[in-house]
């Protein structure tokens, strides 16, 4: 591997994307290097966001493989108390079911910040919580990515193990493979500072955010790590699959509204998604939350593993890096990925302008006092009408939007940083909110002060 070649892309990649920083890692052979770029350091924490599933999914396997469960046996048997809303998913949905996203539920994102409004939920309150969701598809219909159910599908982990999650990660995983510097969330006790997230403006500023943690989520997305670590846990994961037919790394879904950067169909597996590129099996989970973003490539008949890191929201500078570094290890210079990915991100910019430019036709709404007050859903939680400048506002968990009005009177929620307009109804004693783009009905929460 030419690592002069990888530094190159790397600064090359860090300008045109402007990443406040860029961490990168790579492995192949006796070959392996670490380097963080720009306004962090090699000790500095990255939020891992959805790799987090590879550790949830790595260790619910090794359950399976020392007979303590059976992926393919309802998750029901393991904790009793599991529902969901469909009868026939509450009976019949399996270990290998949840991990694969085919339970039916889709992403019912907002419900993960509504029912941090004014308090702060278990993990078994939320996994509770799930029953009272709307699925929109039978169990194993198709695919919906959904980070509850990995919540879900870590609490009933619980109950296998009689433990925390995390306490039983730290004992069987993470300290045996001697990952010092990665942690189930942030309220361990860190070693090292959380990398400042940020976002890019329509305009092309970069501003930073605060962090805002994922929450109680168990093991769907609210691990950190330093790059180091992060690409010791990718040489264990390229270990796990060339020493065992690990289910882990064999397709179960089609991830039918997701295509890759070079257009091929993805596939996903338990906790790991998989295409084919240039010939070769390419295995990898991202991850991304307000202002960072993560990725963990391994392609096995490489011998190469890669993990790349920024504190940039929604880049595609990561995706089009794990190709050049592909394309590096099987002596492929005939495509530059950067352009292409510079491409995608510039349409999803012009995506959000859009939105912004419909909600800046819109108008405040002036405060009605009767309207004013809290809001319960038996899922989503509390949502909260307030007020500011005498306009009307939402508080939905740790983020307040503005609700608009357009000239057929119809009311939104502007969410911050991606612009998206929620259409939303209220009266003195009802408000419903479109919370979930795959269920064409309103979530519907009822006045309780």
């Amino acid at each position: 591997m030419d690592l002069d070649k990888i530094i190159q892309w790397a600064e090359v990649a860090q300008q045109q994307f402007d990443l406040p920083s860029l961490g990168i890692g790579i492995s192949q052979g006796d070959q392996h290097f670490t380097a963080v770029y720009g306004d962090a350091d090699e000790q500095t924490l990255y939020p891992l966001a959805s790799i987090s599933k590879t550790f949830l999914a790595t260790a619910i396997c090794r359950l399976a493989q020392q007979q303590r469960i059976d992926l393919d046996l309802p998750l029901k048997k393991y904790w009793s108390d599991f529902r969901l809303q469909d009868s026939y998913a509450t009976t019949h949905l399996t270990w290998r079911d949840v991990l694969c996203h085919r339970s039916g539920l889709p992403a019912h994102n907002v419900m993960r910040f509504t029912n941090r409004n004014k308090q702060q939920l278990s993990l078994e309150q939320i996994a509770t919580k799930v029953r009272y969701l709307q699925p929109s598809c039978e169990l194993r219909y198709k695919m919906h990515y959904s980070n509850l159910m990995y919540a879900v599908a870590s609490y009933a982990f619980e109950q296998v193990v009689q433990e925390d999650y995390g306490t039983y990660l730290r004992k069987n995983l993470l300290q045996p493979l001697n990952l010092q510097h990665t942690y189930i969330n942030h309220h361990e006790k860190l070693d090292a500072p959380i990398v400042t997230p940020y976002i890019k403006t329509t305009a092309g500023q970069v501003i930073s955010v605060p962090f805002i943690a994922p929450g109680p989520v168990g093991g769907a997305s609210s691990m950190l790590a330093t790059i180091a670590d992060l690409l010791h846990w990718g040489e264990y994961q390229l270990k796990s699959f060339q020493e065992s037919a690990n289910p882990r790394f064999q397709p179960q879904m089609v991830m039918s509204s997701r295509s890759s950067l070079n257009g091929a169909v993805i596939n996903y597996g338990l906790g790991m998604m998989l295409e084919n590129y240039q010939g070769y099996q390419y295995f990898y989970h991202s991850g991304s939350f307000i202002g960072c973003c993560s990725l963990m490539g391994i392609v096995p008949e490489l011998d190469l593993t890669f993990v790349l890191t920024t504190n940039l929201d929604s880049t595609t500078a990561l995706f089009a890096l794990a190709y050049q570094i592909i394309d590096l290890a099987i002596g492929n210079t005939s495509t530059d990925w950067l352009p292409k990915g510079l491409e995608v991100d510039q349409q999803r910019r012009e995506q959000v302008l859009q939105r912004q430019i419909r909600a800046k036709a819109m108008k405040s709404v002036a405060v009605v006092p009767e309207l004013l007050g809290d809001y319960q859903n038996a899922g989503y939680g509390l949502v909260t009408i307030t007020k500011q400048d005498d306009c009307l506002q939402i508080v939905l968990g740790p983020v307040m939007a503005q609700i608009l009005q357009d000239a057929q009177r119809q009311m939104f929620v502007q969410l911050p940083e991606s612009s998206e307009l929620l259409p939303l109804t209220i009266n003195s004693s009802v408000l419903q909110l479109h919370t979930e783009p795959a269920i064409k009905q309103p979530t519907i929460f009822q006045k309780v002060n």
